[in-house]
């Protein structure tokens, strides 16, 4: 992988290290040995040095740059960046050499926008380009020639979106785009003295040439089996990777390095983990004394207390049940089973019952061992007859999974949560409905309408309890004129038997009848009894003798559980008596709780997988102890299972149906055959990236995982640029923030610290060539340091805290400075509004500053290298309102109805970055006609996800799963974005002159449409 390539020398990846290969001797050495994972290797203009990118961190997360001199063999940090890898993008790499041979590398770490822009490195120290966001630079004769989002794209082949590769020219700083196909470009290289690169244009990635113009385009090689990769050039040979192996190209001749490694690769090795860093289901048993769990797709059981650990490594089990005689249900699937295992706890298979019907999201056996419910991904339920093998669908629905189930416990009935409607980023409504196993029938237990969830019977059967959002009170929101309904969910009960009254009815117990009759279902969905408890957001309910455990969360807010942030809840289980009519506490910071068959003991999950059992009659608690379960893995059947797992989730979940029916098994095929070649999990990780990219379609991630054993040590942060100048780093700017806003607080804020101040010496170390300030706090991130500056003729000594991310502080510059231009260049007469992302953070964002912008003449609306999310909607319905009149006081402001409705044009800024709901905010504030839009096309990935399994080793793979259609380009936003109404492009030279062109072009506009605006004046 990544190979480079300097006369007879060859450097390459291979086992995540670093290696160099003789054409002439076949010579080969291995250079560096469990540093991390190894990428992106070059060879410096005088063949003395290579330069890598590492990436370190457990699944890879953060980058630097290292190099190793070829004749001492010293290794060197370069950077000490901790540049963001994220979702594999790597957005610190090696760009290429200036013409006096120094290193020019493109990182995002100085941005506030995961956008990569170039610095040159002179004597370990960073100096800005300022030729805007680019990937790659050549020096060449009189030409400068940059590549912008020139990045390799194997997750998205044939991808022709705002952000494909595109190769820019100039000489004397005047750039212009002399390459931008219909599809990706990437790795622009000179060889035999023209430009070359690699494009997907024509269906597969090949080599191509231009002239220097970007004129004469030719096509160099033509493979259709597997992608053209990676390309570097010497100007005299070119080398390439396809297929997991290398090849050269010259003079129109492709040849193979044959580079045997006979080394063999510890990263095949097995090797122990602890089982509870890899949990994804468990489960206790009827009698209480044993624990099953599922931990990397191997099944485990063990004793409470202590005891033997029984495996069933049979890659993948995906869940564990607990039967009431103890034998044990696993649901296992990989490319040879989807099967339903009945074991014995002696690890005796007893049964194995074929699934052919999807994935199975939820199983439960009946309590009296005869059944099993079973629900899957296709929206389907069905009951498992374990005596002759029967599987019979009993329900389907249009919206939703049905995996939220409960068996009566005489085995008679299922009751489950029924999806009635779904909608994308939030819940739909669901309904409660009843299978009865002896007359084979359904019956409806509650109205559509609410979200009605978690039903469970009562111990003796007579009722139903489940949980429900319909107890709507709403709440006033604190910053936005809005309602909203933070607590909605309360538990009721339905008797279902004759001869049972209401739960909470005022008739004595002694008139009650003496004993149950049969099961009613008959038109119950009238009687359905909210327990005296206030609403919450309650999460499960499980019936004890004479009251119910009820789960319910604080209402917090959403940032640490938004997306891949991997926030775990805790609430608090509280009791409700059925005597008392009232609740009390019974166990705090809870994650999940679970009840043994025989109604006995509780299983109490607790935060970072601990737990306990608790006696429920005599509250005995017993911590368990699963530290002491470990698992023995072996990478290559796991990687094995973990590429089928992605294609079977892909053919499972992928929007088009006729698309994964024209491509069949093909692409799993295809890369299946590769397998062999892997030898570390990053390598899987690039295997299966190629095969998401046969389906051509955004959102298709691989994220998290094992990456890598080696630690990631983060940098502290200042929030401040320097440079280094007559051997003093100076203080260039200082980023304040906001300090009312959480994250944006400067290390610097409460000193008197001032730009163009000295850095003498951080922690007692002083500065100099050799040791820029990033080095010195390597390892000190949110710690207090000391910090020695010099100023005004004298030095003083500092204590200050620093911080692990300054991006929020470069964010928060961003906004204001683009604010406070667009208000002294407009008059204050327009105000002016950046959304980041469509996610939490965005939805902030907007909200912070709406009222203050949106009340003056008019509006601009900066969706640039907005990230996506869900909230577009929310967002340009504020936009939307148009101003009708005015709530006119006595005394006070006059406020405009409806309210923050602005009274003046608006113009939408974009560009190439803003994707997903970015791609989707900015079109529709074009098709709503709420103004014209600026900029360049977006990014053009509209299909979204919803992920819901992970690999073994906790990778996220996601499938692009819902399709955007609009009335006006029906599917035609996806792989390719939206265009701006006035296409204009940051170029190179604007950013060396520091303009913004686009929020020029703007402002211009905006001006010139307030002219024409009908303003609704007070009269």
């Amino acid at each position: 992988m990544y190979p480079d390539i300097n006369d007879n020398l060859v450097v390459f990846v291979n086992d995540n290290d670093l290696w160099k290969y003789n054409i002439n001797t076949k010579n080969i050495e291995r250079l560096t040995n469990n540093l991390g994972i190894v990428t992106n290797p070059k060879i410096s203009p005088d063949k003395r040095y290579v330069y890598f990118r590492l990436m370190t961190g457990k699944s890879g997360e953060s980058s630097d740059i290292y190099s190793i001199d070829l004749e001492r063999g010293n290794l060197t940090r370069v950077t000490y960046l901790c540049g963001k890898s994220t979702s594999r993008r790597m957005y610190t790499s090696i760009a290429g050499f200036d013409k006096n041979g120094n290193l020019i590398i493109s990182t995002d770490a100085y941005y506030p926008f995961g956008t990569p822009m170039l610095y040159r490195i002179v004597n370990g120290n960073i100096e800005p380009l300022n030729l805007g966001p680019a990937l790659n630079i050549i020096y060449y004769a009189d030409y400068t020639i940059i590549g912008r989002n020139t990045i390799d794209m194997p997750h998205w082949k044939r991808y022709k979106g705002g952000t494909r590769g595109k190769i820019l020219s100039c000489k004397n700083d005047d750039f212009k785009i002399i390459i931008d196909l219909e599809s990706n470009v990437n790795s622009p290289m000179i060889y035999n003295d023209e430009l070359y690169f690699i494009s997907d244009h024509e269906g597969s990635a090949n080599i191509y040439s231009t002239d220097f113009t970007g004129g004469n385009l030719k096509k160099h090689t033509d493979f259709k089996d597997y992608y053209v990769r990676n390309a570097s050039s010497d100007n005299k040979k070119i080398i390439f990777q396809k297929s997991g192996s290398l090849f050269t190209f010259q003079n129109d001749i492709v040849e193979k390095l044959e580079i045997n490694i006979n080394i063999p690769s510890v990263n095949i090795e097995s090797r122990i983990v602890k089982a509870t860093d890899y949990l994804t289901d468990y489960k206790i048993n009827y009698t209480g004394n044993l624990i099953g769990l599922i931990s990397r797709g191997q099944a485990l059981f063990t004793g409470i207390k202590t005891g033997p650990v029984m495996n069933i490594n049979k890659l993948k089990n995906q869940i564990i049940e607990f039967m009431n005689n103890n034998d044990i249900i696993i649901y296992n699937y990989n490319e040879e089973n989807n099967q339903i295992l009945l074991y014995s706890v002696d690890k005796t298979l007893k049964k194995f019952f074929d699934f052919k019907n999807g994935i199975i999201f939820s199983l439960k056996a009946s309590p009296d061992g005869k059944y099993i419910a079973i629900g899957n991904n296709r929206f389907e339920l069905f009951i498992l007859n374990l005596e002759n093998g029967n599987i019979n669908k009993i329900d389907e629905s249009e919206s939703g999974t049905i995996d939220d189930f409960s068996w009566s416990n005489d085995s008679i009935l299922l009751a489950y949560s029924y999806p009635e409607s779904e909608y994308y980023g939030y819940n739909g409504s669901s309904s409660i409905k009843i299978f009865d196993l002896k007359t084979n029938k359904k019956y409806d237990a509650t109205t559509p309408g609410a979200i009605d969830f978690k039903p469970v019977f009562s111990n003796d059967d007579n009722y139903l309890f489940y949980l429900s959002k319909r107890s709507l009170d709403p709440v006033a929101d604190q910053l936005v004129f809005n309602l909203g309904y933070p607590k909605i969910t309360k538990p009721f009960a339905i008797p279902v038997k004759e001869n049972i009254f209401p739960l909470f009815s005022d008739i004595p117990e002694e008139l009650h009848e003496n004993t149950p009759g049969e099961y009613k279902l008959d038109n119950i969905v009238q009687l359905s009894e909210v327990f005296p408890v206030p609403a919450e957001d309650y999460a499960n309910i499980i019936p004890v003798n004479n009251g119910v455990l009820l789960l319910h969360y604080p209402v917090e807010g959403s940032m640490k559980y938004y997306l891949f942030n991997n926030g775990e809840k805790t609430g608090n289980i509280e009791l409700f008596d059925f005597k008392k009519k009232k609740s009390e506490l019974y166990e705090s910071e809870v994650v999940n709780y679970l009840i043994s068959g025989n109604k006995k003991f509780l299983l109490i999950g607790k935060s970072s997988n601990k737990f306990i059992e608790r006696e429920i009659e005599t509250k005995k608690d017993e911590d368990i102890n699963l530290t002491r379960l470990n698992i023995t893995i072996e990478p290559m059947n796991e990687w094995k299972n973990m590429l089928y797992e992605t294609f079977n989730l892909i053919k499972e979940n992928y929007w088009s149906k006729e698309k994964v029916e024209e491509l069949g098994d093909a692409p799993y095929l295809k890369y299946k055959k590769l397998l062999n070649k892997v030898s570390t999990r990053f390598e899987l990780s690039d295997l299966i990236r190629e095969m998401q990219g046969e389906y051509s379609t955004s959102h298709s991630y691989e994220i998290g995982g094992d990456l890598s054993n080696v630690e990631s040590i983060s940098v502290g942060k200042l929030g401040i640029d320097y440079e280094f100048k007559n051997n003093n780093y100076i203080i260039t700017k200082i980023y304040k923030g906001d300090p009312s806003n959480e994250n944006e607080k400067s290390p610097l804020l409460y000193t008197d610290i001032k730009e163009n101040d000295i850095i003498k010496s951080i922690n007692g170390v002083s500065l100099d060539a050799a040791n820029n300030p990033d080095k010195l706090l390597s390892g000190h991130a949110n710690e207090i340091i000391t910090i020695e500056i010099g100023n005004r003729n004298k030095t003083k000594k500092y204590y200050v805290k620093t911080m692990i991310d300054e991006k929020y502080l470069r964010y928060r510059e961003f906004v204001e400075r683009n604010r406070k231009y667009v208000h002294e260049k407009t008059g204050d007469k327009i105000g002016y509004i950046h959304i980041p992302d469509m996610g939490m953070n965005g939805f902030n964002e907007f909200f912070r500053i709406y009222d203050r912008e949106a009340n003056r003449s008019g509006l601009i609306v900066d969706f640039r290298f907005n990230g996506g999310g869900f909230v577009s909607q929310l967002l340009l319905e504020k936009l939307s309102r148009k101003r009708i009149g005015y709530d006119v006081p006595r005394r006070g402001i006059i406020t405009p109805y409806p309210v923050d409705s602005v009274n003046g044009p608006m113009v939408g800024l974009t560009n190439e970055y803003a994707g997903s709901d970015g791609d989707i905010g900015t079109h529709v504030f074009k098709l709503m006609g709420l103004g014209k839009v600026i900029g360049t096309r977006t990014w053009g990935g509209v299909v979204g996800i919803n992920p819901k399994i992970k690999l073994l080793d906790n990778t996220t793979v996601t499938q692009p799963q819902f399709a955007t259609w609009f009335k006006d380009v029906k599917y035609g936003m996806e792989n390719y974005g939206t265009d701006p109404d006035i296409y204009v492009e940051n170029m190179p030279q604007d950013f060396i002159k520091s303009r913004d062109v686009q929020l020029d072009t703007a402002i211009e506009y905006i001006l010139k449409e307030m002219n024409d605006y009908k303003k609704l004046d007070l009269a």
